[in-house]
């Protein structure tokens, strides 16, 4: 039995022009400036820390987002979810679903993780019918790290399955460099997926113990997961 952690955004789906419209709204709104979410280094991060990066690129003192902070993940939760597609069946990265359905059908307890706001990860999620893969669910806007996130998810899976989940039983999936970097401090076992903007090159420099172009291949991946 395994603990699965998997992160959401460019691992498992792809909303990326989604989030930058969300973005422009909320920049637009609070300070009157474009604030394009691409323009910044956002994978991995959570929500606020993507909003203190965006005032930064636009001359906005982090004071300044900080007050706004409460008011802008409101109206960013609103303003994704107005620009979510009607139909979003190709936003599901291949392979993705396939592995989850795969994964499920094991002994494993399945978590997600995500930088996400938490009415965000559920439009994401229940739209695109990824929601009842799995059993714990943790934000970024609710929690300030990746590893806390992980800690979290131990605790819960422990207290799920009568037992401890330590080393390479918690298996860490993601496409960003940050998702390795947290795994690592678990001792974790770490999948990463090129399917974001880190590189294969960029992923292979931290060192994780698989690394993909996609999961389109999701049997290798899985058996990857699964060791």
């Amino acid at each position: 039995m395994k603990l699965i952690i998997f992160d959401l955004d460019q691992t498992l789906v792809d909303f990326v022009s989604v989030h930058d419209r969300a973005a422009i709204a909320v920049f637009r709104r609070f300070f009157n400036v474009d604030g394009h979410l691409t323009e910044v280094e956002f994978a991995g991060r959570s929500l606020i820390e993507n909003f203190l990066a965006v005032g930064r690129l636009n001359g906005i003192s982090e004071q300044r987002v900080i007050e706004n902070v409460p008011a802008m993940l409101d109206y960013y939760d609103e303003a994704f979810a107005e620009a979510f597609p009607a139909d979003c069946s190709g936003c599901v990265l291949p392979g993705a679903r396939e592995l989850l359905e795969a994964l499920s059908d094991t002994r494993s307890i399945l978590a997600l993780y995500t930088g996400d706001s938490r009415a965000v990860a559920a439009t994401i999620l229940e739209r695109t019918g990824l929601d009842r893969y799995f059993k714990f669910r943790f934000f970024g806007t609710e929690v300030e790290r990746r590893s806390d996130m992980i800690a979290l998810a131990r605790k819960k899976a422990a207290q799920l399955a009568g037992r401890a989940f330590s080393g390479k039983d918690v298996v860490v999936v993601g496409d960003s460099t940050k998702d390795i970097e947290a795994g690592k401090e678990h001792g974790a076992r770490t999948v990463a997926v090129a399917t974001g903007s880190h590189s294969e090159a960029e992923l292979n420099q931290l060192a994780p113990d698989f690394v993909f172009a996609s999961m389109k291949d999701w049997r290798k991946v899985m058996a990857a997961i699964l060791g």
